[in-house]
């Protein structure tokens, strides 16, 4: 009975559920959750494995496009890989707080995600990740913090459709500020045919369209 007792509680210690082997994940890289049930938790965990087992296939796009637009490894620090892109996400988040915020993902201050229902409840996985990779940025430097776009700007957003870009910061002016490397991420997919190319395209063209450069003086 005792030896019965001690395989069946070897084997219950030994099976993991999908939420504590999220847990574990962030654990070891000293991420800390706030508000996040189990299921949400095991989403952004396999959201952050998928991201992981990104591979760099060929380009499948003209090369001159490729080599003209392609900034990957100019912003990231090293050529298109999945498994690294997922530690320099990791290395750059301390705390994840669920919290039905206005948007779907803010970094609050240098590695503190606020993430909302979005996030978890309309979001595939193409915006989860570029979600992450764009907050991510954030967590640099000053914070690489959005700027009004300009009066007139005559882009919409592809991911919030009520929103008016004139109206909140939500632009850049600089090419290495969030949507610079969130662009640069989603470049990647759409020349490698990595995901469905036709939205990968809308989505980096939105974001490519938010870097407004400050004139020169």
């Amino acid at each position: 009975m005792r030896k019965t007792t001690i395989l069946l509680l070897a084997f219950l210690f030994s099976f993991q559920t999908p939420s504590h082997a999220g847990n574990e994940l962030l654990a070891s890289h000293g991420i800390e959750t706030e508000g996040l049930s189990a299921p949400e938790v095991a989403l952004l965990v396999e959201t952050l494995d998928e991201i992981g087992k990104l591979e760099a296939k060929n380009v499948v796009i003209n090369p001159d496009v490729y080599y003209r637009l392609s900034g990957f490894k100019r912003l990231f620090g090293f050529s298109f890989d999945g498994k690294k892109l997922e530690e320099w996400i990791l290395r750059r988040i301390k705390s994840v707080s669920r919290e039905n915020t206005w948007t779907i993902a803010v970094n609050r201050n240098a590695g503190h995600f606020l993430i909302g229902d979005r996030f978890f409840d309309k979001s595939d996985f193409l915006e989860r990740a570029y979600l992450l990779v764009h907050e991510a940025r954030h967590s640099d430097g000053d914070g690489y913090r959005h700027v009004r776009c300009p009066e007139g700007h005559k882009f919409v957003s592809a991911g919030q459709p009520e929103m008016d870009l004139t109206k909140v910061k939500a632009c850049d002016d600089t090419p290495d500020g969030a949507y610079g490397f969130h662009a640069a991420f989603l470049f990647e997919l759409y020349a490698r045919g990595l995901v469905d190319p036709e939205r990968a395209g809308l989505l980096y063209n939105n974001a490519a369209a938010r870097i407004i450069p400050s004139p020169k003086k």
